[in-house]
């Protein structure tokens, strides 16, 4: 009798029961360079964003990143990546809205426009949680004559768009899509924050000492 684990079931232990897909971040204005200083904003939502005109607040941004049900899922996200942007090379500060805008209160466009340019910064990082899905983890057991399979396991599996939104133009600049897999919300936002910061880095929108 000999036990057979899927070899990427294998690759998630390795990385601490969490898998992220690799993939590429799209530099929408080449002639831009590094930020000093992001807000990040956090949603659920699955809508993509030309801009942050008045139109787009009203319609998915207006209620939606302040509310109280999913503030958990946010002030996780967002500790995650402060975290991370805290790292001691980055030369980059990380304002979190939470710590901004208050909890279910309404805000307005101009209201929000205002508030994110008294933290002084030049740019938000706009995250985006698109999609999600349930994966089951299979053990197969292969006998002399037969095999079978039970399921040992469930994982979470999310999409995120990741956005770098300039404050002067209110348009994007760049751009990523992140993919986690994992049976903790802890290991999806930690594997988020490290591949959108990678990423950034290597696009140059992150200046850190040894880069």
């Amino acid at each position: 009798m000999t036990k057979t684990i899927l070899p990427l079931l294998a690759i998630c232990l390795l990385l601490l029961s969490g898998c992220a897909t690799p993939s590429t971040a799209i530099k929408l204005d080449k002639n831009r360079d590094y930020y000093f200083g992001l807000m990040s904003l956090v949603l659920e939502t699955n809508e993509d964003f030309k801009q942050l005109d008045s139109i787009t607040y009203e319609n998915h941004i207006r209620g939606k990143f302040n509310n109280l049900v999913s503030s958990t899922y946010r002030n996780e996200v967002e500790k995650a990546l402060g975290n991370k942007f805290s790292f001691d090379n980055a030369q980059i500060r990380l304002v979190k809205s939470s710590e901004v805008f208050e909890i279910n209160k309404d805000v307005s466009y101009s209201q929000f426009l205002q508030k994110m340019k008294d933290t002084g910064v030049d740019g938000i990082l706009f995250v985006n949680k698109y999609n999600i899905s349930q994966v089951q983890n299979y053990d197969t057991r292969h006998y002399q004559h037969s095999s079978s399979s039970s399921v040992v396991g469930t994982e979470e599996k999310a999409r995120f768009n990741s956005y770098i939104i300039d404050v002067e133009t209110l348009k994007p600049v760049w751009y990523t899509d992140t993919h986690v897999q994992s049976e903790s919300a802890y290991i999806m936002n930690k594997q988020l924050a490290e591949s959108v910061f990678k990423k950034l880095r290597k696009d140059k929108y992150i200046l850190t000492r040894n880069y």
